[in-house]
């Protein structure tokens, strides 16, 4: 295996690496580091307060924060055929969906209230 090593598009943006396999195929990996993501999470989660305070009751607040490295994942194992030589990506289309993926006690950390999705 031949690889590329870590690289950067911008400052901000996740490390990507190529590596080419063996067999001729190209493998390209990234990472992102989760922990200031989950951190923030923890402190909004624990600052959420009681399910009515103001501006809470009307469902109109942030329920998760995502790393995108989990939600390529998701993506990827919700991901179908739409008949047409395309896919869809059920954890996008359907609610529901989502909601088991949050609603999920081994996601916890991701959630930033305590209410069920």
């Amino acid at each position: 295996m031949n690889s590329s090593g870590w690289s950067y598009d911008t400052p901000t943006s996740r490390p990507w690496k190529l590596d080419i396999n063996n067999d001729d195929t190209v493998t390209v990996n990234t990472y992102q580091d989760v922990q200031p993501i989950i951190d923030n999470n923890k402190l909004s989660l624990n600052n959420y307060g009681d399910k009515l305070t103001f501006g809470k009751a009307s469902k109109e607040h942030v329920a998760a924060s995502i790393p995108f490295n989990t939600w390529e994942k998701w993506r990827e194992e919700t991901k179908v055929s739409d008949g047409l030589g395309g896919w869809l990506y059920m954890v996008e289309q359907d609610k529901k969906v989502l909601a088991k993926y949050l609603n999920d006690p081994a996601n916890k950390y991701l959630r930033t209230t305590p209410t069920r999705i």
